[in-house]
């Protein structure tokens, strides 16, 4: 049994394809012999052409059986390409050699061969075929009952051929070869998704890296602006507005050390605990009202049980950046709302601001920003985006709608 985990899909695909054009030839050709009879053929001969065109039928329902079920060697459609070869030299020596202008069909073998396998076995292919042509120039079988029908209708057997052999090719062309230029483009399609991803990355770790050094560095100035604030707020003759800015300052503090007390203990970054949507959506905006005190929204939860969720806290950051970006752009205060289905769930950010630029697109490294240092669409797209999900961002006649997509299991 042949490891399938190693097998490529466009082998599979071309084994198909290969398999379609050998049927469509084979019916061609066992037409063409049905319609103008092999009374005047030796009966042998006629049971080697027969028996030429069933094997190929054979070959190509092989073909297809192991495709679909995704069991293929390496080597096996140069197997299949040298097969073919030699049987259609053989059905051209049963049916006038060179002669027959259907032995152009040799080149089709060379023409798939050059679009999918290595130069040394195209060019094996191609040696092959030429010596096969000239052998076929001085020993072949005549076939008498098809000069005898072009004849009475005053028709060039040679001529004839010429357009069947022309129909073949512009199906191989239309069929086969126009198909792989299709996945072509789509993997350079990949590729160019691939590049991107890439560079993003690289900005993702650079951006990791600053963060670690600077969460390094943020602990004693931190722990220095708490001291201040506490002996602040012991201060006499302070009103009240003065106290209550002391204390959310000191509050503050308390969430950026904590935050950074996550950044050295890995193992709390890693899954939040299972519980219900709602409450997942719930604790998330929680913790933006720790860091976004001034921030205003309307959150409706629910009314229907929802079901139960676990997923990395990264996903907690990325949705409150996207909130904070929402809440930056609004003059009222934002819309949320949450909906599910059987595969994923969806958060609705609705804005009241300008909207985004209609050729807006999601940020693959950091950029400008007027409200803050420019990476949190940039982390918030990563984060989703590495479990399946997604943000859209489309304007509508309020403002922005930005609609986050997780799927449950990841």
């Amino acid at each position: 049994m042949p490891d399938v985990s190693a097998q490529s899909t466009p082998l599979f695909q071309n084994l198909k394809r290969l398999a379609v054009l050998r049927l469509i030839v084979c019916s061609g050709l066992g037409i063409a012999l049905a319609l103008i009879g092999l009374e005047q053929t030796p009966g042998m001969q006629q049971v080697m052409l027969w028996s030429v065109l069933f094997t190929l039928t054979l070959l190509s329902l092989l073909n297809l059986w192991r495709a679909k079920h995704h069991q293929a060697l390496p080597n096996e459609l140069f197997a299949y390409l040298l097969t073919d070869t030699l049987l259609i030299s053989i059905l051209m020596y049963l049916s006038g050699g060179a002669n027959n202008p259907f032995i152009t069909y040799l080149l089709v073998p060379i023409v798939i061969s050059a679009a999918t396998l290595s130069w040394a076995k195209t060019w094996s292919l191609c040696i092959i075929s030429m010596l096969i042509y000239g052998v076929l120039l001085f020993f072949y079988l005549p076939l008498p009952a098809l000069d005898h029908h072009l004849a009475h209708a005053g028709l060039s057997f040679h001529i004839i051929g010429m357009w069947f052999t022309f129909i073949l090719s512009a199906l191989l062309i239309a069929y086969f070869v126009v198909e792989m230029a299709f996945e072509l483009k789509e993997k350079d399609k990949q590729t160019a998704h691939y590049r991107e991803q890439v560079l993003q990355n690289e900005h993702l770790m650079l951006l990791a890296s600053q963060a670690a050094s600077t969460a390094h560095e943020l602990g004693s100035p931190l722990t220095t602006i708490k001291m201040l604030s506490r002996e602040l707020q012991q201060t006499k003759d302070l009103n009240q507005d003065t106290l209550e800015d002391l204390q959310l300052i000191h509050q503050q503090v308390d969430v950026c050390q904590q935050k950074l007390r996550h950044l050295s203990q890995p193992q709390k970054l890693d899954m939040s605990e299972t519980q219900a949507l709602s409450d997942f959506v719930q604790h998330t905006l929680d913790q933006w009202l720790l860091l976004r005190p001034k921030a205003q929204f309307q959150w409706t939860p629910p009314t229907k049980p929802s079901p139960n969720v676990q997923y990395p806290l990264v996903i907690m950051q990325a949705m409150m950046n996207v909130f904070d970006n929402a809440n930056s752009a609004s003059k009222q205060p934002i819309h949320i709302s949450l909906s599910w289905n059987k595969h994923s769930w969806q958060l609705s950010i609705q804005d009241f601001g300008p909207g985004i630029d209609d050729n807006f697109s999601m940020p693959s490294s950091p950029v400008y920003s007027e409200h803050g240092l420019g990476i949190g669409l940039l982390l918030s797209h990563s984060s989703i985006s590495r479990i399946g999900g997604n943000i859209n961002m489309k304007n509508n006649a309020q403002g922005c709608l930005s609609v986050i997509e997780v799927p449950f299991h990841v």
